[in-house]
């Protein structure tokens, strides 16, 4: 057999395998540890993620805490509060970082330039979350770090900043808690803001009719060309006659919003409010113009928003015995106790049209009682709470109710007046005059072009708010003698009010004791009421106007008919009130939270 020699090409070729074999084997080698570092990465990222999702469950944890602790405080709570028990919730695999270095899962109360202070300082801010409104704003950096005790033992940090916002009510032209509804209003420009904590029905009945000037925010649903609630019960409806309001200050993109609920008790309302227990002080909002049950715990969300705790001056009313006492700081002399009483008449009784009965009112003289508050009461804080509480009886079935004459001048820092009664403001209120009101330029022009002055030449509007069961408005010529007369013989003339207005509200589809079921309200336009015939006469007015409960005197189902016919409003929100709100004013509460940060 032949015997080949290995050449130079072999030799050549058993190099170049010898090559690949060891370049084959470097890749192998290197996937292998590129396999490995990638299982060793995402083993990481999934620990990193774990963490992060720890630390920001923990924040959220604290503002849970420190939202509830604010709520039952009624108010901003300091870093001592703040961090009272503050642990945190325990998740497996990690642990607080409190063991390893300084800064577990904390809460600081903030100054207006963000360091850390025991007591938080107010700060008032545009709210982000409610265009247009303005709260007093209190900010807090809450914190969390926690480290993994397995693993790649990571230390991870975040940090969030938590705002707590007390938002005055009387800053809108209409705050309502129901169903917000303007159905084929007359010609209404609505100046200032709105906001439902529930649903917008808002429709005008011809094109320009209805106008809203600046931002409307709902919690609800908004509708504009949908029939109200129960509409086919109500004489009047008319079957999709709905016309789209106008918003004249960017359009209805720019000024129509949807928003969370604003709080006036600083939480959800079911949170407090239980009509199904034996306590009678937390049945629901009307509780904040109520005394309370004292044999019965007072919920803090309303004890400390009562406007019977508020005041300074009470006025209890019961048959013909009259009842001043001070309160809250307020100390009164024997003279002023005297003079106060003296602001208060004997009850009258006056036919309500709309109620369909005699109510028995006691009238409070306003210019009286401006002259005794003038003159100086040690502590008093401008707010004045009348009480009737006279029972009612086979002899005396009448409900009772409360009067305010003569406001046309108010005392010099402004007046609150509250009553869980019915109230009825009588003639000009706020507007600087007591003997002609004709002297106040919206009242002797009409006011066609609502450019007139609601108020006399020198005189500037108080801070001025009224709270009850319902508010009704009686013009100048209003006539006790002729309340059960027909509509015919209750004209009304032209009357400018200068006040904000909190009240009861009766609402669409109310089912009264008849057991037959009614449809429109009357709407927001309708909320402070009327009982005479307005055709031709100018109402003016400026303040607020704050919906927040059902009226639970005056129930009388909504209707103009015998009731009266309505005016030409010239209604607008007080701006003054964006900087000085009256005496006592009620709040709502907003909360907000920042974006995560690293720590």
């Amino acid at each position: 057999m032949k015997r080949r020699s290995i050449t130079c090409e072999d030799g050549n070729l058993l190099l170049v395998a010898l090559i690949v074999v060891a370049v084959v084997s470097g890749f192998v080698a290197v996937a292998l540890n590129v396999t490995n570092n990638t299982g060793r990465m995402s083993d990481r990222s999934r620990d990193y993620a774990a963490a992060s999702a720890v630390v920001e469950g923990s924040v959220e944890y604290a503002y849970a805490l420190w939202k509830k602790r604010i709520a039952t405080n009624n108010r901003a709570i300091t870093t001592t509060e703040a961090n009272a028990s503050l642990t945190g919730p325990a998740f497996p695999g990690f642990a607080y970082a409190a063991a390893v270095e300084s800064g577990p899962l904390q809460i600081d109360a903030l100054d207006e330039f963000g360091a850390p202070v025991a007591t938080p300082t107010p700060v008032t801010i545009d709210l982000a979350s409610y265009p247009g409104w303005r709260g007093r704003t209190f900010s807090y950096l809450a914190k969390a770090k926690v480290v993994q005790t397995g693993g790649y033992n990571f230390r991870t940090g975040v940090q969030r900043r938590f705002q707590y916002s007390e938002v005055p009510l009387f800053q809108a032209m209409f705050f309502f808690e129901h169903d917000i509804e303007i159905y084929r209003a007359a010609e209404m420009t609505v100046s200032g803001l709105v906001h439902t904590n529930s649903n917008a029905y808002l429709s005008g009945q011809a094109s320009g009719n209805l106008t809203f000037q600046d931002q409307v925010s709902y919690a609800g649903a908004y509708s504009d060309q949908t029939d109200p609630p129960y509409a086919n019960t109500w004489s009047g409806w008319v079957a999709n006659a709905w016309v789209d309001p106008v918003y004249s200050n960017g359009g209805e993109a720019a000024q129509l919003h949807q928003v969370p609920r604003m709080e006036p008790l600083g939480t959800e309302p079911s949170a407090v409010i239980n009509t199904t227990d034996t306590n009678p002080n937390n049945d629901g909002m009307r509780e904040l113009i109520e005394t309370p049950n004292t044999s019965y715990t007072d919920p803090a969300e309303f004890s400390k928003r009562r406007l019977s705790k508020k005041a300074g001056i009470m006025v209890s009313i019961s048959g013909t015995t009259v009842t001043v006492t001070g309160q809250n700081g307020t100390t009164l002399t024997a003279a002023q106790n005297t003079a106060i009483k003296g602001a208060v008449s004997t009850k009258t009784a006056v036919y309500d049209q709309r109620e369909g009965k005699n109510l028995d009112v006691s009238t409070v003289n306003v210019g009286t009682l401006k002259t005794a508050i003038d003159a100086g009461i040690a502590g008093f804080n401008g707010v004045v709470y009348v009480k009737d509480s006279t029972t009612t009886t086979t002899s005396s079935p009448n409900p009772k109710a409360i009067r305010l004459k003569n406001g046309g001048v108010l005392p010099s820092n402004g007046l609150t007046i509250a009553s869980e009664n019915p109230v009825y403001i009588q003639g000009d209120y706020n507007t600087g005059t007591t003997t002609n009101p004709n002297s106040v330029p919206a009242n002797g022009s009409g006011n066609p072009s609502n450019t007139a002055s609601p108020t006399v030449s020198g005189y500037t509007r108080k801070p001025a708010a009224v709270l009850a069961d319902a508010v009704t408005f009686l013009s100048n010529n209003w006539s006790d003698g002729n309340s059960s007369l027909s509509l015919s013989n209750r004209a009304a003339s032209n009357t400018t009010y200068n006040v904000a207005v909190l009240g009861g509200f009766m609402p669409s589809g109310y089912q009264p004791a008849s057991g037959a079921r009614y449809g429109y309200s009357g709407g927001a336009n309708n909320f402070a009421r009327f009982l005479e015939d307005w055709n031709g006469d100018y109402c003016t007015y400026f303040g607020s106007m704050v919906e927040l409960f059902e009226s639970k005197v005056a129930k009388g189902k909504w209707d103009t008919g015998v009731i009266y016919r309505p005016p030409f409003r010239r209604w607008n929100f007080d701006p003054n009130y964006r900087n000085v709100a009256p005496p006592g004013s009620p709040d709502a509460v907003s909360w907000s939270r920042g974006t995560w940060a690293k720590w």
